[in-house]
């Protein structure tokens, strides 16, 4: 059994190392556009990478502050006191 999965594996790496040199080359052409296209997906990417670990981060830190006692109870829960003060005052 042993010995027979060891051939078909041989086997399929002979193949696929016969496609590989066998292979003839492809004439392909890259306009300049492929490579601008390219290296707006690798920016977006890593904008989205920095994004989601900026969220993960604030939950990490929430919750260690949590765990501490040290959470900021009144952080932005809350709106801001809109009254309006004059200074001109009243005769």
């Amino acid at each position: 059994m042993k010995q027979s999965i060891f051939r078909r594996r041989a086997l399929v790496l002979t193949i696929a190392t016969a496609a590989l040199l066998i292979s003839s080359p492809s004439y392909a052409y890259l306009d300049p556009g492929t490579g601008s296209i390219i290296l707006q997906g690798l920016i977006a990417g890593i904008a989205v990478v920095i994004g989601v670990a900026r969220g993960y981060w604030q939950q990490l830190k929430m919750l260690l502050a949590n765990l501490t006692g040290k959470a900021d109870n009144n952080k932005n829960d809350e709106e801001p006191d809109l009254e309006q003060t004059s200074d001109v005052q009243s005769n």
